[in-house]
This record gives structure tokens, sequence and C-alpha cells, in this order.
């Protein structure tokens, strides 16, 4: 537990707008912003341990977490494997074959794909052999037909010699029993999936589904598709949230939106009750309508923080009740998805027991200079660009929390230090890749 728990007593009920001469007084106000880097520590430290897994077919484990090592058990390929429709040769029978003076061989055979031959190919013989078929005995190279001429059905004229092992895969070339495919805590990818089919896998151990609950707060938010009234607007952050969490790896439940009421916003978390993750965006901050911090704690949620030393997303409520993990998001939907990319998805990751957690990262040049407000650790959307063969990133102009539409172009979020208040062209700073 936190020190920035607050202890509040629970009352006999509920108002539907919290006496605002209360709101003016309470000490949580005053209280210190929590750090970026303790904010996430106690974000991963309250997941304890990945959730339970599930066996699931092939067919159903792309983006699923694997919660077990997957070797090999059997020869990919089986059998020494031609790559090339052409003719099966002992490469020692050509190696003096040229344009003018052909070598000419003895045709046996034919093996189809899908096939293979007890006949051993010769010196002086050659067999015709189709592309996955598997390479007679004798032979050690495949020459593809554009080099050949077979006029007469019995023999094969041979223009060219051949180089090492040219359109051959050995036995076990691939992989061989006992192989290490993909280790735990890894997403299963397309490639990973035809791997496994190619070691004869069926089905897969993987991290069951993380249950995922969004609920949306503010009485000026209306679904998308219906017509708002006026000083209404459309729930940006329901669907993006519910985006970001699918993408993500979650199973997400869209709960749906409540007006600024305690006993609505009570009745939804009640829905929530019971899954790993709950998100709620809006009325997190200190206004007179923003309920949903002292909801929660009337609702029982145990609180591990509440205001996070960032920009944008300051607001960020983190708590728990049993085993379900709570976020309060801001309601800006710049904020909303910020706070998502740097505290929810590092805790999903580790939920579905990955081996890393959260965004990609890396280190960019700054193309083009910006002022800062100093005293917060600034996260600003970026466009990556190639400048001078190096990797450079721009910074987006328009930056405010309140306006969603250049999180289009955006690629990375920068990381600015709470204490610089330059940014000059050709400094370096942390990206997170969206």
């Amino acid at each position: 537990m936190s020190n920035y728990q607050t202890n509040l007593s629970v009352p006999k009920s509920i108002p539907g707008v919290f006496d605002q001469e209360k709101r003016k007084t309470r000490p949580d106000f005053a209280r210190g912003l929590l750090d970026y880097r303790e904010a996430l520590r106690m974000c991963l430290e309250s997941v304890k341990s990945p959730v339970e897994t599930c066996e699931i077919s092939l067919e159903e484990s792309l983006s699923r977490v694997l919660r077990k090592d997957m070797e090999s058990v059997v020869y990919v390929p089986p059998f020494n494997r031609t790559m090339m429709d052409g003719y099966a040769v002992r490469s020692a029978d050509i190696k003096s074959a040229c344009a003018g003076k052909p070598v000419r061989l003895v045709l046996t055979g034919e093996i189809p794909a899908g096939f293979s031959s007890d006949r051993t190919v010769k010196s002086g013989e050659t067999m015709r052999i189709m592309t996955g078929a598997a390479v007679p005995q004798g032979a050690d190279a495949v020459v593809k037909l554009e080099g050949t001429s077979c006029w007469d059905g019995r023999t094969v004229l041979f223009f060219d010699t051949v180089g090492e092992n040219p359109y051959i895969i050995y036995k076990g070339q691939d992989l061989a029993p006992g192989m290490v495919t993909a280790r735990t805590g890894q997403t299963v990818t397309p490639a990973m999936v035809g791997i496994f089919a190619a070691s004869g896998v069926s089905s897969v151990t993987v991290s069951r589904n993380i249950t995922l609950g969004i609920i949306s707060t503010g009485s000026e938010l209306v679904r998308a598709g219906s017509v708002p009234a006026d000083g209404q607007i459309y729930d940006i952050n329901g669907y993006s949230l519910f985006a970001l969490a699918k993408a993500a790896g979650a199973s997400p439940v869209s709960l749906g939106a409540v007006k600024d009421k305690s006993m609505d916003l009570l009745t939804l978390l009640d829905f929530g009750n019971g899954m790993d993750i709950l998100l709620l965006s809006g009325g997190v901050s200190v206004g007179d309508y923003d309920i949903v911090h002292e909801t929660l704690q009337r609702a029982g949620v145990e609180e591990i923080f509440w205001r996070v030393k960032v920009k944008p997303g300051k607001p960020l409520f983190f708590g728990k009740k049993g085993n379900t993990l709570i976020f309060g998001l801001p309601g800006n939907p710049v904020s909303s998805v910020v706070n998502f990319n740097l505290f929810v998805r590092p805790v999903l990751d580790k939920l579905a027991g990955k081996t890393t957690w959260g965004l990609r990262t890396g280190h960019a040049k700054i193309l083009n200079n910006r002022i800062l407000k100093s005293g917060r650790r600034t996260f600003l959307r970026g466009k990556i660009r190639e400048s001078n063969a190096s990797l450079g990133v721009e910074i987006i102009a328009e930056q405010r929390s309140g306006v969603f539409s250049p999180m289009m172009n955006a690629d990375v979020l920068l990381e600015i230090p709470e204490d610089m208040k330059i940014l000059k062209e050709g400094d370096v700073v942390r990206v997170y890749y969206l």
C-alpha cells in the first residue's frame, strides 16, 4: 500500500454531486505529484503473477502470448527436398558440361511431389524431379529445367555445371528434434504459426484472454451514431480505449457511459467486478463534477496512487478491488491515450506473461525546435523521419491534450525530462513507438 492512499469515512448515502466546500478543504488536492517511474513501478508491482493458461488450437493462436516453450519433435524437412522442378544428378557427372559440349545422362525415372523413389541415381544417370519431392539416393544436386534438354524422352542434355547444393534443402536443415522454436512470453506471430505447423503442432499453451472493462464518464458524452444536443460531444475515449486494449491483446468490453452522478457510476462499477482491468475515463480530476475519484473510494477501491507528474495525463488514478486493477484516466482524449500507453499497456503485458512490457522504445534526433514549460515529464506526439541516414523525429505542432486528430499522424511519443525547457534540433530523446 502506498502512502498516497487516503482514508475517508464512507457516508450512508452518496449524493449526485459532492459538497463543494468539502472539495475545497480536502487534503488530497495539496498532495505532491508522483514521479512517472515510481508510478509505473507501482502499477507493475501490483501484478503479482500472469493470468492463468489455456490450450487453444493453432488456428486461434495468432497474437496470443505463449506460456510454454515450443520445441520441434520432428525433422523439417523430414527428407532431402528439392526446391525446383528439374533433374536429380550426381554433380561430378556434369562437371565438364558447357553450352558447346553438353553432357548426356540416361533418364531412369520421375519423382512427383509427395512421393519418393527407391532407385539410386548411379553415375551416368538422372531422374526427373518435381518441386517438393524427395531427392533420390545417390543424387547430390538438382539442375533446373532451363539448363537442360530432353527431346527423346530417354536421355537428358546438360549445358552447365552446378555449384554446391543447388536447390536442395537437406533433412533437418530447417528444424531438428529438440530445437526450441519459440519461448515462453513471446507473442505468436504468423511466422510462428507456420513453424509450429511445420513441427506438426496442432495446439499451443497460451495465457487466457485478459478481460478489460471500459466506462466513460461525463454528462456531455453521447455514443457515435447518435445526434448530440447542444453542449454534447461524441465519446472519443470509449472507442479509442477499446481499440487500444484490443490491439494490445486484451478482450475489452464496453460497459457504457454515465453522467456525472455517483450512483450511476457505482452501478457500472458493479458490472466491472471480477474483470482483470477496469478503465474509467473522465471525471478523475479535481473539478466540482469530477466524481470518479471519490466514488471509487466509496465503492471500496483501494487507492494505490492518484495524480502523476506527467504531461499530458496528470490526474491518473490507480487502485484495485479484489483482483481487479482499476485505472481512472483523464477525460481529455490525448491524455487518456497517453496514460493507456504509459501505464495500462505495460500492466496488460505483464498480466499476459510477456517477456517485455510496454511500448517498444528507442532514441531519435529532434528535427525541429520547441520551447516547453518545465515542471512535469512531458510526452510529445511526434513523427519519425529519415534525416541524413539517421533516425529523426519531427515534433507535431499541435500538442494540446484536447485536440485528438494529430494522433492520426503520430507514430511515437517523445519523452522529455521535466527540467528541459528548450528542445533544439539535433537533441537526442527517448521515443516510444505507438
